[in-house]
């Protein structure tokens, strides 16, 4: 049966198709041969053990290793029904997990394909309990995807561990209702937060905001690095015991920190118009006149040896340098994977200050704000992940949560989650499922830089 919302997703790849660790292709089989059912059960025990994705099924590399339609089309798909597959599954992985199977069209051939889906929520790693005589599936194997691609069982612990996080975020739920024993989520999801710690946070993103838009407001209207179609902008303070750091040693301590993208939260530079300051007792920089024109690279930041953080920074959307080629237009554009990695970088950059800054077991209150935001569509910087194009209806959205240090460290794609999820809802009701989270926030961390 075609799924039309999958089809109008992947027409794209179709028509320029590329293997990756979520997206795998195979040459048409025979489902009634036992290495042919290996080979699939193979291939989606990785891509489960991966935290889910894509196997197409009708596509052979060339000789120039390109992929291209497999010209050996079987006369039926009969072969790869859901239930014909499940089965496969069922005999061959321990524990059996669901694989989605969609019917895919060609937009240009109309021919299709089966697109089959492995989910990746299975609470533990996925292994092999049958092989095959030629042994394109080996028995007892935790398989995983590998750079390259391929499908292989783990070398490293490293990519044991990796595998093994994979399933403790599955039980995510398990472990929230621990930690909500001792902490509770903040007004994301519908809790009003003690006035207390809102009030002192705000009035702090209130002055930053203030001393940002003088700055702004200094640039000439046609500088590339002008904000003027909308910002978004994080605040955080730490509540704990203080280790009293002062201004030099949180600079020192910035500046040894991960960077988890190449343009991170918090980012030092060291020419005279650009490099960090202390300004009103709080480090700080804006990074407006960096050699990189553009909005995205125009921050401002300040943190306070009291353990307040504030980051300001244009749309990657509206910068001159970006990619997104369906938004030639500043302020016209939302690419839903960016809030999910920029508020990741800050939250975990927050928490690697935060613990030279203070003592173990410190909370965090957090608040997000983007605005510039009414009639903004939805567009895909990439072909990694597809999206329906939507409008936002609101020009400004508000979030604020209270975590602990733990939730930051261990569950980090659910603290996003509730802290994003009021955004995408104003882009027409738009939902994410956890694991759209936890990937991007595990593609993110697997940038060196």
């Amino acid at each position: 049966m075609l799924n039309r919302d999958v089809n109008a997703r992947f027409e794209d790849w179709l028509l320029s198709p590329s293997e990756g660790l979520d997206f795998e292709a195979k040459r048409w089989l025979d489902m009634s041969d036992k290495e042919c059912q290996g080979l699939v059960a193979k291939a989606l025990i990785a891509l489960e053990n991966h935290g889910g994705g894509f196997l197409v099924v009708g596509y052979a590399e060339d000789d120039q290793k390109r992929l291209r339609p497999d010209p050996a089309r079987p006369p039926s798909l009969e072969q790869f029904s859901a239930d014909a597959i499940n089965a496969i599954i069922k005999r061959c992985a321990e524990p059996a997990f669901h694989v989605e199977v969609f019917i895919q069209r060609h937009p240009e051939t109309g021919d299709e394909y089966p697109l089959l889906r492995a989910t990746g929520r299975s609470k533990v790693p996925v292994r092999s309990c049958s092989a095959t005589p030629n042994k394109s599936l080996q028995q007892n194997v935790y398989y995983i995807r590998r750079p390259g691609p391929n499908s292989d069982g783990p070398k490293t612990a490293s990519e044991w561990d990796q595998l093994m996080r994979r399933c403790v975020m599955n039980q995510r739920e398990d472990i929230i209702a621990v930690l909500r024993a001792f902490s509770s989520f903040g007004a994301s999801s519908g809790e009003a937060l003690p006035p207390t710690k809102t009030e002192l946070l705000d009035s702090f993103a209130e002055a930053s905001k203030l001393a940002w838009f003088k700055l702004n407001d200094s640039l000439d209207v046609a500088d590339a690095a002008r904000i003027s179609k909308g910002y978004y902008c994080f605040s955080a303070r730490v509540l704990g015991i203080s280790r009293a750091l002062d201004a030099a040693a949180i600079l020192s301590t910035l500046e040894g920190a991960r960077k988890y993208t190449g343009w991170p939260s918090f980012v030092v530079l060291h020419q005279p118009e650009t490099r960090p300051k202390l300004v009103g007792g709080a480090v700080q920089a804006w990074t407006a006149k960096c050699p990189y024109p553009g909005v995205s690279y125009a921050d401002y930041w300040r943190i306070t040896p009291s353990g307040e953080f504030f980051l300001l920074r244009g749309y990657d959307e509206d910068s001159l340098e970006s990619k997104i080629k369906a938004a030639p237009v500043p302020g016209t554009a939302f690419e839903p994977t960016l809030p999910v990695w920029r508020l990741a970088d800050f939250l975990l950059r927050v928490v690697e200050v935060a613990e030279a800054m203070f003592e173990p077991d410190f909370e965090v209150v957090v608040e997000c704000e983007w605005t510039g935001l009414k009639g903004r569509r939805t567009v895909s910087l990439n072909h990694r992940i597809f999206f329906n194009s939507v409008t936002c209806s609101e020009d400004v959205v508000k979030t604020n949560g209270t975590f602990t240090q733990a939730m930051l460290q261990d569950i980090l794609p659910e603290v996003v989650r509730r802290l994003t999820s009021p955004l995408y809802l104003h882009f027409e009701f738009t939902k994410f499922e956890s694991r759209f989270y936890e990937g991007e926030i595990e593609q993110m961390k697997s940038g060196k830089f």
